[in-house]
């Protein structure tokens, strides 16, 4: 896999590491040496390390600089990305551990959504339970199309962890000559019950194919060009299949000179392109972020409260769109 246009000219590559379909295994970092905690020894090596959550797809890019008390540390913070991502992880047929696909929701019950992947097909299942039936379907028999509402469970995760995946996830591609520019961050992710006052951490989610998310993931790193710009000094953007998020990776001085950052300041049109062995390249498109702030430090549902599949009955194609919380 490789990536394409960011369409920033204001930023370079710093380093990406990806992996999709065909691809070996890609093992990064200083064996037998946590460059979180530091604990050196085999001993403390004992288990696989996943640089990007296997709950999120990962397959193919491991750690072998993050040790095993680090990586139980840091499952607490993946497994809130994974909860606040599950509605969009189901629709595209991520899968996680064990090659299993997410469900979203109970089985029993107000709202389920489960994608089935078999040998043949592909299919989503969408069950929601209401007295009202009208509110999940309409029928258009003038124009053959029918539109599904279907509300989705009230997942809960804890905003924070989320965001320290990700910084988690940039911790581990940056290279050695800007980790002293993170320390402060770097001493953040290890407080599991941090009360730092942060009025705002933001990140820019967009989506590719939602219905048939691609298998892949990558985790890129964009460095300003001018150090005077007023702008993150490093952008750290996660893909996970159809899913693309973004956050300033906040160093701990070189953004001293730049005011407060607006509200959705983060805005970058991001592509992945996957070439397959014998296969036409694909380029996925995440299109215009749309952005959330996950500095709460206490509970809250997933941003996703409804999904609508819209079919043409005369040709049984379907488009879906996602209701968020905020635009309700």
């Amino acid at each position: 896999m490789n990536n394409v246009d960011f369409t920033n000219n204001e930023y370079e590559l710093l380093r990406q590491v990806s992996g999709s379909v065909g691809d070996r295994p890609i093992k990064i970092g200083q064996p037998y040496k946590c460059r979180y905690c530091g604990r050196q020894g085999y001993s403390h090596f004992r288990k696989v390390a996943h640089t990007f959550p296997e709950s999120l797809g990962n397959k193919w890019v491991f750690s072998l600089d993050e040790c095993d008390e680090c990586n139980e540390t840091f499952s607490i913070y993946e497994d809130a990305l994974c909860r606040a991502m599950s509605p969009l992880l189901t629709l595209g047929g991520v899968r996680g551990k064990h090659n299993h696909v997410r469900q979203t929701g109970r089985t029993k019950g107000p709202a389920v959504l489960a994608h089935y992947d078999g040998e043949e097909r592909r299919h989503l299942s969408l069950v929601a339970q209401t007295a009202d039936f009208s509110k999940c379907l309409q029928v258009d028999s003038v124009l053959q199309k029918v539109r599904f509402t279907t509300p989705i469970a009230d997942v809960q995760f804890i905003p924070r962890n989320a965001y320290k995946a990700l910084c988690k996830m940039a911790l581990s591609l940056l290279p050695e000559d800007e980790v002293g520019n993170y320390k402060k961050l770097h001493t953040w992710l290890f407080e599991i019950n941090d009360n730092v006052d942060f009025c705002r951490l933001e990140v820019a989610a967009s989506f590719g194919s939602i219905g048939n998310a691609p298998k892949l993931v990558s985790g890129t790193l964009l460095r300003r060009r001018d150090s005077l710009q007023p702008m993150p000094h490093i952008l750290f953007i996660f893909c996970a299949g159809s899913l693309c998020l973004q956050i300033d990776l906040m160093s701990d001085y070189l953004e001293a000179h730049i005011p407060l950052m607006p509200p959705n300041f983060i805005n970058l049109r991001y592509s992945n392109i996957l070439n397959p062995p014998g296969r036409t390249p694909l380029k996925i498109d995440y299109g215009t972020p749309i952005h959330f702030n996950w500095a709460g430090t206490t509970p809250e549902f997933q941003p996703v409260q409804a999904v609508i599949v819209d079919v043409d009955l005369a040709t049984s194609d379907g488009q879906f769109k996602l209701i968020l919380r905020q635009e309700a």
